[in-house]
């Protein structure tokens, strides 16, 4: 019986090795630069100008708000500004750099939230200038709403998020297009 148990042993120590190779890294998670946390710009109107440290953006948000950049493992940098107000409403705007995952048609964004079940897609607006496309989308479940406006140039797509629990949604669409049209990308208006 020892002979038996040995060979098992080898066994087990031989398959563990095994695992131990084909076993994947554990993945890379992206590196975080803050640049300025909790910022209370308000210009007197309620309304906070953010201008991003690295990016090429500025917007005003209702509420104060952080700056800072996201790095990827593939090296690719996303600027992000953001905040969540004392009702959970959650503000942001990201810059992130056009590559080959970027979608050629903005809709698809729309479609693939439509495609989850539980999701409602509504007032859905898309429109092509020149070299920018611009789409614009509710999204509501059972638990929230979320307004998004894409914005898409030659070099970086912008996507701005206005996020809430359904309690708090008159609140979030009182906001909206003021947050939504302030969207300022440098050398455009």
């Amino acid at each position: 019986m020892a002979p038996a148990r040995a060979s098992l042993r080898s066994v087990f120590v031989a398959l563990a090795a095994l695992l131990l190779t084909v076993t994947p890294a554990p993945a890379q998670q992206p590196k975080l630069e803050m640049h300025r946390v909790g910022v209370s710009s308000d210009d007197g109107s309620g309304w906070h100008l953010a201008t991003s440290s690295k990016g090429s953006f500025s917007i005003n948000l209702p509420i104060p708000f952080n700056d800072f950049t996201t790095h990827a493992v593939t090296g690719e940098a996303s600027h992000v500004i953001g905040g969540k107000s004392a009702e959970g409403i959650k503000y942001s705007a990201t810059e992130l750099p056009i590559t080959a995952k970027t979608p050629g048609d903005l809709q698809a964004i729309a479609k693939s939230f439509a495609a989850t079940p539980g999701n409602k897609v509504s007032d859905l607006s898309h429109t092509k200038k020149n070299a920018s496309e611009m789409l614009s989308f509710t999204v509501s479940n059972a638990a929230s709403i979320a307004h998004f406006r894409y914005v898409k140039t030659q070099t970086a797509l912008y996507t701005l998020t206005l996020e809430c629990p359904k309690a708090h949604a008159e609140i979030a669409s009182a906001t909206k297009d003021t947050f939504f049209a302030s969207l300022k990308i440098k050398g455009r208006s």
